[in-house]
């Protein structure tokens, strides 16, 4: 069933799982640019991911994307997540020249297009992208959109508590597992009936939940 179809009123556990984590499998392969995506609250997993990522040969530079007006900065931090990656990226061991940094992204839109403009003229065929698990189809869909020819390999940068495997077992309080993936279910359909991203196929969604 079509993302835009799914009725998103009292969405279940299967139907957020299904919708979020569905087909977001990494397959693996090796390119030369991953784009890590900001988020204020989880930086640090995503930065090591990248690390992992560029040390075993996976990627060969790294695209660090965020700015400092995202909804994740409670603290109204005025230091752009970009540049906390990279400080962060740097004492890990990857090194400066193979780093390129977007600082003005508060968005997932804006971290798209932001980071394919710094490569516009590399045409490349593939990307990387590093993000947190709940995170992965919605920067997939937005690249696909926009650039629908690209092959996208999503890598998932682990945290204990959002991954496919946890998500569920917390509550909904603010920035729990369960928060996370309930509001990013809810984007997901939102974006898609307003044709943002790639209206994508969900598997073994129930019929009876389509929009009325």
């Amino acid at each position: 069933m079509k993302l835009s179809l799914i009725n998103n009123e009292n969405l279940t556990d299967d139907m957020v799982d299904k919708i979020v984590y569905s087909d977001t499998c990494d397959n693996l392969k090796n390119t030369t640019y991953g784009i890590v995506f900001g988020n204020s609250m989880l930086i640090k997993e995503r930065v090591n991911t990248a690390y992992d990522a560029y040390k075993s040969g996976r990627i060969k530079k790294v695209i660090f994307s965020g700015g400092s007006n995202g909804v994740s900065n409670q603290n109204n931090d005025t230091v752009a997540e970009a540049v906390k990656m990279r400080k962060l990226a740097i004492k890990l061991g990857i090194k400066e020249e193979d780093i390129l940094i977007d600082d003005k992204s508060n968005n997932s839109f804006e971290n798209v297009k932001n980071s394919f403009d710094l490569i516009k003229d590399q045409n490349i065929t593939e990307i990387a992208i590093i993000t947190s698990e709940f995170h992965l189809k919605r920067c997939y869909a937005i690249i696909k959109k926009n650039f629908p020819d690209i092959d996208v390999i999503m890598i998932h940068s682990k945290d204990g508590f959002s991954d496919r495997d946890n998500w569920f077992l917390s509550d909904n309080s603010w920035n729990s597992g369960r928060s996370l993936a309930t509001y990013e279910a809810n984007l997901l359909i939102k974006y898609a009936k307003e044709n943002k991203i790639i209206d994508l196929d969900i598997k073994d969604i129930d019929k009876k939940k389509i929009r009325k």
